[in-house]
């Protein structure tokens, strides 16, 4: 009994301190908040709570209802009493229920106004702060209230959006209340409509009869394949005697395949080589579908065939073979589908080049000259590299053998190729059109060189010379002129030279050969060793004088005993 009324002995002084000390701070803004709405029928009673958060920075020991006022309107119009007023161990962040009786004039208009309680609270370090909650107060003259809706895809429910795709299922959820005291009823609608024509793809209606209190309504919207990508407007309407209630929300529908396309191997390639085409798919989701594959070339079908395909969330390649039997620019086309209904598609063009090829093989046999004229034949309309490789023999030895790189152009190219063969015989020419590591074409061919034609002249002069019999004496003449007049040139060079070598201290034979030959002298052995002699000194400046100053060279004379 005593603890009982220490206890409440405490409680008193609580109240007292909060009621008549004066607040230590005080803010203009909400410290409290709450996300309900508190929504009451004109002349009617309600009971009902809100859930409040403590958004002020203290944790609080206890916080107490002081009173309230309402915005705009006068207080005793509308009467407000909360079921308890103290409120214990309230922190910083958390939210407690406040529970409540309101009634309201009929002399109220329907319309919003704002409901201002005022608290006061005491902070765990004993001081005292006001405390200011609004909360949004909704005065209706319809009992039939739309409480809350909700929109979410029925195979995705975590998804953080309700833009479904298309096949999915839309569920919306909404809570309908009777703030009245008497049953109602009320009817309800759905319309599902697309934005960019208003055309209504989607609706569905109901009716009920609800008693004071509330009803959940939930009603799956299917999205159907045939809905186009876009933006839709989803509209849930209630309606009763006394007035209307409503939600909408703007969805995006897709169909969950964000792109394709198409990388080829090879931009062109020759006839009956492989290509591959790579086809990568984006999907947001996991769906099976079938990946139709088209060829056209000359306005004809060179190909068609379905691949099965399952898709997963993420990038998916897909690699596809196209055909290469046909020349010329070929167009595909790859193209998504699921139940007859186009997802994605996209096109290309390939080219399929047909091989170049030796059209004729000309020749030309001018004597011993063998002139050999290549056509080659390009039939794409685009240039192409190609390799001539060619090899000529005769009797089992290779002549000529090489190659020669060419872009062809598209049409005919004529190349020449001459050659120097030997009389008399047979020469067996290839050529080989080599090209992107294939062997387009090859010719072959023989030719036979004939022998060497007799001259006609020197059978002439031959002729001529026998009948002549007594010309031999002169020419025997003329040639002995022409030996003698040779030599004179020939000795007219030397001493020119030997001239030129004197004047540089040079001695000429004959001036050797008119000089007595004297025997060297021995040499004589020195202790301290050899003894070479320097070279006399030569005079090469004396070319740069006239020919009466140069000097003489010095000739090595032997000293007489």
């Amino acid at each position: 009994m005593a603890m009982r009324s220490l206890g409440f002995l405490t409680l008193i002084v609580l109240f007292t301190a909060l009621f008549s000390l004066p607040p230590v701070s005080s803010s203009d803004n909400p410290s409290l908040t709450t996300r309900d709405v508190i929504t009451v029928l004109s002349g009617e009673f309600l009971s009902d709570s809100i859930e409040v958060i403590n958004e002020a920075p203290f944790n609080f020991t206890a916080v107490v209802y002081i009173e309230y006022t309402v915005s705009g309107r006068p207080k005793d119009l509308i009467n407000f009493t909360p079921i308890y007023t103290v409120f214990k161990n309230w922190k910083s962040g958390e939210s407690q229920e406040l529970p409540f009786n309101i009634s309201v004039s009929s002399n109220v208009a329907p319309g919003f106004y704002s409901l201002i309680l005022h608290f006061r609270g005491m902070a765990e370090d004993g001081s005292l702060h006001d405390l200011i909650l609004k909360v949004p107060l909704r005065v209706s003259d319809n009992p039939i209230v739309l409480k809350s809706a909700r929109l979410y895809i029925l195979q995705r429910p975590n998804a953080p959006s309700p833009d479904p795709f298309n096949g999915e299922t839309l569920v919306l959820r909404a809570t309908v209340e009777n703030i009245g005291n008497t049953p109602t009823g009320f009817v309800h609608w759905t319309n599902v409509t697309f934005l960019p024509t208003g055309e209504l793809v989607y609706t569905a209606t109901g009716h009920s009869v609800i008693s004071p209190g509330t009803v959940k309504i939930e009603r799956r919207i299917p999205v159907e394949w045939n809905w186009r990508s876009g933006d839709y407007n989803v509209t849930f309407t209630v309606s009763s005697i006394r007035g209307k209630e409503y939600f909408w929300r703007v969805i995006h529908v897709s169909t969950g395949i964000d792109y394709i396309n198409v990388s080829l191997s090879r931009d062109s390639v020759l006839l009956g080589d492989d290509l591959k085409a790579y086809v990568t798919v984006l999907s947001e989701r996991e769906l099976e579908a079938n990946l139709n594959v088209t060829v056209w070339g000359d306005d004809s079908l060179v190909l068609s065939k379905v691949i099965p395909l399952s898709l997963h969330p993420g990038a998916q390649v897909v690699g596809v073979d196209l055909p290469t039997k046909k020349t010329g620019e070929l167009m595909f086309m790859m193209e998504l589908y699921h139940d007859n209904v186009s997802l994605a598609n996209t096109t290309g063009t390939y080219r399929v080049l047909g091989y170049p090829f030796i059209a004729g093989l000309g020749r030309e046999l001018n004597g011993s000259t063998l002139r050999l004229k290549v056509n080659i034949t390009n039939p794409n309309d685009i240039s192409m590299k190609v390799r001539l490789l060619y090899n000529l023999t005769s009797n089992g030895v290779l002549l000529y053998s090489d190659s020669k790189s060419l872009l062809l152009r598209p049409g005919t190219t004529v190349e020449s190729f001459d050659f120097q063969l030997a009389w008399n015989s047979t020469v067996e020419y290839s050529f080989m059109l080599l090209g992107d590591g294939k062997t387009f074409d090859t010719k072959t061919g023989i030719v036979k060189v004939p022998p060497r034609p007799v001259s006609t002249e020197s059978t002439s002069s031959m002729n001529t010379s026998s009948q002549t019999g007594g010309g031999g004496k002169g020419s025997s003449v003329t040639y002995v002129i022409v030996v003698l007049a040779v030599i004179v040139v020939v000795i007219l060079a030397a001493g020119i030279f030997l001239g030129s070598r004197e004047e540089e201290g040079y001695v000429s034979p004959w001036e050797r050969a008119r000089k007595p030959r004297v025997r060297p002298r021995p040499k004589r052995k020195s202790p301290l060793g050899r003894f070479k002699r320097p070279k006399l000194p030569r005079f090469i400046e004396n070319r740069e004088l006239p020919r009466r100053l140069r000097r003489k060279p010095v000739s090595k004379v032997r000293k007489k005993k």
